[in-house]
């Protein structure tokens, strides 16, 4: 069974990071360019929000005792072999950790286009597993 109160705390701070997100500098690749601050701003509230997901793919992973997951891509794989998310947005998600992983090991090397468009664009896809990971904490 989930712990509610992990699923809670996580989403929370997925929904502070995609507020962060809905900045209209945030998706602005010449604005990262310029401002230094505000990339590293993005690049820490893309990362908390992408790892919030895969938090909340581990914690039912491990809560519904189904074979541990060797990566985030293989965390939201297993949601969706169990039925627990789509196959298309598990592959999506499956994206998303790995640009997580360029944020946080391989950061000299940040393409900005296309950091500020999936900001733009890609966003959707982490809304939506907080929107699913919400109906499964009980009241």
């Amino acid at each position: 069974m989930v712990d509610s109160d992990v699923l809670a705390r996580r989403l929370l701070s997925l929904n502070e990071s995609l507020r962060e997100l809905a900045r209209p500098e945030a998706s602005d690749a010449q604005a990262l360019a310029r401002d230094s601050v505000l990339r590293a701003a993005v690049e820490r509230w893309l990362q908390v929000a992408i790892e919030a997901c895969m938090d909340i793919a581990y914690h039912v992973v491990a809560s519904e005792g189904w074979t541990p997951p060797e990566s985030g891509r293989a965390a939201f794989a297993a949601l969706a072999a169990h039925g627990k998310i789509e196959v298309e947005l598990a592959a999506r998600l499956g994206g998303a950790a790995a640009l997580r992983n360029i944020l946080v090991h391989d950061y000299v090397s940040v393409d900005l286009e296309l950091l500020a468009r999936c900001v733009r664009e890609d966003m959707g896809d982490l809304r939506a597993l907080a929107k699913v990971a919400s109906t499964w904490i009980s009241a």
